[in-house]
């Protein structure tokens, strides 16, 4: 026989309520397929855990940055919190995030998901004074290699 308490205090047999959704699948360091050869947005990106959410740095290519692609350095974009989004029907799972980056002229919102072992991204681009057209970009990133 088995008995409850009704009392509202969890039983030590019953694991803690977690605070938020298993962020792990999306945590580590990102490189971009392309390598940086034609792609206008992030070459990578660090996702790390900061407080209840996410942080994402993005190292993107200079025309992603407003610069012209004829500098070829890769700009930091910076460290920016994201909001975590969890899959239909699974709660307890992040596997997807989105950030926003001012970059210099341009608003950068940077959304991603998580799918079988890769991070797939969309960059959408709009100047920040209204005027001309925007970009958007697509990008399929893997975890970088451990250093052995």
């Amino acid at each position: 026989m088995t008995i409850r308490s009704t009392a509202g205090t969890p039983s030590s047999a019953e694991p803690p309520a977690p605070e938020g959704p298993d962020v792990s699948a999306l945590l580590g360091d990102w490189l971009n397929t392309d390598r940086g050869a034609v792609s206008k947005g992030p070459l990578r990106l660090t996702v790390a855990e900061c407080g209840k959410g996410l942080s994402v740095r993005a190292l993107g290519s200079p025309a992603a940055a407003g610069r012209s692609p004829a500098g070829r350095q890769p700009r930091d974009w910076g460290e920016a919190p994201a909001a975590v989004y969890t899959a239909p029907g699974a709660p307890s799972v992040a596997w997807s995030f989105c950030a926003v980056y001012e970059l210099g002229d341009l608003r950068t919102v940077l959304s991603a998901y998580y799918k079988t072992g890769i991070l797939v991204t969309t960059a959408s681009s709009v100047p920040l004074d209204g005027g001309g057209p925007g970009e958007w970009t697509r990008s399929f990133f893997h975890r970088a290699e451990e250093a052995v």
